[in-house]
């Protein structure tokens, strides 16, 4: 009867949309640590966001479950209280099913239920403060929710879980009876009471007045160690000298009443939430995430997507850029804005080194992986048309086998794109073809634009070839839809200023390496001071 409920639907025989080494370049793994929350793994934040979908549906209605959170505060707050139980219970189930003794699977399940309920009731008057969602899987829990707890099962349940208790804690002791032989050795044991109080050691003072009412004892004889808490994992069953596993049994037996009232319960499945679990917690590292991207002036936003048209994303910041600013690692990002139109689908990006193409490229990537997630975008507005694939070939420090080399190694994986993009795509290239010379290079480059250009694939290739860009702009016959951006640069003398602006133009030729070495001491001038300092001449 019950299903499990769920936020996030997977479509079947849907190609994947991000490939594993594209997950790498967009650096998902670090993301996914950034949505932090500590009852979830990461490693399955890291899943979730490596796998986005193509489908405007599938994408809209994810975006109303982050909308809802987000704007629903009391849904929000109670989806985070819940989750850690749902941890919780699923420890429950699991003992209590691979423990063998009738006792413990009798305590395990009795725990189960109560915790069930607990969360049931939670998010039950969660959903109920909150009538007005926009998602209609959420709509769907809430519905589910309420069939559930007005359910004539959950009603008795709620009704008798607190005699059950009862029952269970009023078996706190037992009063033993020992016959001993003529050499006080025990050989006859009875169970004299069974009793609601636990016994403690008696203290001297104890001994002096007497009992407060309490049974106690001079001396424990054995105690059983105990897990610290009841989340703990157990090793294996809590070892039980020969007496208590007898003890065990007679307990057992005492707790029939209660047994029989669990068996009413078997068809209760608690499993219902466990879905739940991850897919809430993605939407909730994502609340947590914005909220506190917004808090330090980051603006996000959720993009509006459409299937035709001019995709644009207004005043883009790279989310891994505005996650270093978030941590005070860095100044203020300077935003840029990207944008894919009939005239210009692709660009080529040229400007200084350090000047901000990475960053830019990078930040293209991410924007469309965060929105094909149902997610929001760090950025002021967005429009996008959602990509069947999004490519990446970003340098990776490998250099080929000796066999190859690395112009063979990068030439194969740019190859690799022609049989997988379409249309659709969205191909981010960052200093391909860097490992021959610019003349070489600007030819094979020019053969991919053409085919970009052809199929009418979406992207950004930030390179050092200024030939090419200067080639994309001056014969636009050939390059149907190519752009050029540059990474803007404020020149004085020798000096060059980044200003991590990214505009259209075309490319200067400079890319201003020396600027870079006088930064880092490594000019002629400045080696050869810091040699003579040593007391060595050039």
């Amino acid at each position: 009867m019950d299903r499990t409920l769920r936020l996030l639907y997977s479509l079947r025989d849907s190609p994947p949309v991000l490939p594993e080494r594209s997950a790498r370049d967009l650096g998902v793994d670090d993301l996914a640590r950034a949505f932090d929350l500590s009852f979830v793994s990461e490693h399955r934040i890291a899943r979730l966001l490596a796998a986005p979908t193509s489908d405007s549906g599938e994408i809209i209605e994810r975006q109303n479950i982050f909308r809802d959170l987000r704007e629903q505060k009391k849904l929000c707050e109670a989806f985070t209280s819940v989750i850690p139980k749902v941890d919780e219970l699923s420890v429950f189930a699991t003992t209590r099913r691979e423990s063998g003794s009738v006792l413990e699977q009798t305590i395990w399940r009795l725990g189960e239920l109560e915790l069930f309920t607990e969360c049931m009731d939670i998010l039950g008057k969660a959903f109920e403060d909150t009538p007005d969602l926009s998602s209609q899987r959420l709509r769907v829990v809430a519905e589910r929710i309420a069939d559930i707890r007005t359910g004539a099962v959950f009603a008795r349940l709620r009704s008798e879980l607190p005699k059950m208790r009862t029952g269970l804690l009023q078996r706190r002791s037992l009063t033993l009876g020992v016959n001993l032989d003529e050499r006080l050795r025990p050989v006859e044991v009875a169970v004299l009471s069974i009793n609601a109080e636990t016994f403690r050691e008696r203290s001297i003072m104890g001994r002096l007045f007497g009992s407060s009412g309490e049974f106690a004892t001079d001396s424990t004889i054995f105690a059983t160690p105990l897990p610290p808490d009841i989340t703990a994992p157990l090793e294996g069953r809590i070892p039980l000298s020969p007496l208590f596993q007898e003890l065990e049994q007679l307990i057992g037996s005492s707790l029939r009443p209660v047994q029989r009232a669990l068996r009413g319960y078997i068809d209760v499945n608690t499993g219902v939430l466990g879905g739940l679990r991850g897919d809430a917690s993605f939407f909730l590292g994502a609340v947590h995430l914005a909220d506190a991207l917004e808090s330090v002036g980051i603006p996000v936003c959720i993009p509006d997507i459409h299937d035709d048209g001019e995709d644009y994303i207004e005043d883009m910041t790279n989310l891994h850029l505005a996650l270093k600013y978030l941590k005070g690692d860095t100044p203020a990002p300077i935003p840029n804005t990207v944008s894919f139109s009939s005239d210009t689908r692709f660009v080529v990006l040229t400007g200084p080194n350090q000047g901000g193409k990475t960053t830019f490229t990078q930040g293209t990537g991410l924007s469309y992986l965060m929105a094909q997630n149902g997610l929001f975008v760090t950025a002021r507005a967005a429009r996008i048309r959602p990509a069947d694939r999004i490519e990446t070939h970003f340098p990776t420090g490998e250099f080929g086998s000796l066999d190859t080399g690395r112009l063979s190694e990068e030439t194969a994986r740019l190859s690799s794109l022609i049989d997988v993009i379409t249309g659709r795509s969205i191909v981010l290239l960052n200093e391909s073809l860097s490992s021959t010379g610019p003349q070489e290079a600007t030819i094979l480059a020019e053969e991919l634009l053409r085919v970009f250009s052809s199929l009418g694939v979406r992207g950004v290739f930030a390179t050092h070839l200024h030939d090419l860009a200067r080639s994309v702009c001056e014969n636009r016959q050939d390059f149907t839809g190519i752009g050029s951006l540059v990474a803007e640069a404020r020149v004085s003398g020798e000096h060059a200023e980044r200003t991590f602006r990214i505009s259209e133009g075309v490319p200067d030729g400079n890319s201003y390496a020396r600027d870079i070495a006088v930064r880092h001491g490594l000019s002629y001038e400045q080696m050869k001071h810091r040699l003579s300092g040593r007391g060595l001449s050039v």
